[in-house]
């Protein structure tokens, strides 16, 4: 029911509909033709885009989750949450109605990009690409679930903003998202390793590319798979140590 509620909500906000739906395909429109004289490893040929969009893909995930605890916070100061928490439902399956409503906006956001993306000339592994979309699912929990445990904590619309754009940054620069880390110099792709998101990107290239047994692919998986239960205990924990 509370997820019903809260897509129902998403998208009667038609502005956000349009700038959420809208904003990576500006990206795959506007930054995709920048690569056509690229040429490295990885790169090359119509590989270009099987390169890029699997990025764009990590980014809708990031940047359309790690924002959601902002919703949050609005819940909060109207009361609606401390009336959620007086009733019999499970603290856990009200997190869960939030992160399955965020699962369905970024999987759509998702599809429409790859949508567009073919059109544009992009060859994707069917397969692989319906296994990319699972792990923009993953990626959307992670930072959901992380966006709603540090609205719990910090309380505050403008030190989330802060500390989201804070942590996002790194993470999106250090990742390669929208090229390849195999074109970074020896010491960037080293501090690469330490960077969660960017073991998404080489499974979700892998994946879109037909390399569906590439060992970045489980790795990918396992990592953002563990990441995201430890979040999402966490912002659980919050609710039931009666932080709302």
């Amino acid at each position: 029911m509370l997820y019903r509620f809260a897509l129902h909500e998403a998208l009667n906000n038609r502005t956000w509909v349009v700038l959420g739906l809208g904003q990576p395909v500006m990206w795959l429109v506007l930054f995709g033709p920048l690569l056509e004289p690229l040429s490295g490893p990885g790169i090359g040929g119509g590989n270009r885009l099987a390169q890029f969009v699997p990025g764009l893909l990590m980014m809708v995930a990031l940047f359309g989750s790690t924002f959601m605890g902002l919703g949050l916070l609005a819940d909060l100061r109207t009361g609606f949450l401390e009336r959620l928490a007086v009733t019999p439902v499970a603290r856990g399956a009200l997190l869960a109605g939030w992160l399955l409503r965020d699962i369905t906006l970024l999987v759509a956001q998702g599809l429409l990009l790859l949508a567009v993306g073919t059109v544009m000339g992009l060859r994707a592994d069917i397969r692989g690409s319906a296994l990319a979309l699972v792990l923009v699912a993953l990626v959307g929990v992670l930072g959901a679930g992380s966006s709603y445990g540090l609205a719990l904590v910090v309380r505050d619309e403008n030190t989330l903003a802060g500390a989201v754009n804070f942590l996002t940054m790194p993470l999106t620069l250090v990742s390669g998202l929208l090229l390849p880390v195999a074109l970074a110099p020896d010491w960037l792709q080293a501090l690469a390793r330490i960077d969660p998101l960017y073991y998404a990107v080489e499974a979700a290239r892998n994946l879109m590319t037909g390399h569906l047994t590439d060992a970045a692919v489980p790795t990918g998986f396992t990592v953002i798979t563990m990441l995201a239960l430890g979040v999402v205990c966490w912002s659980v924990s919050l609710y039931r140590r009666g932080v709302v």
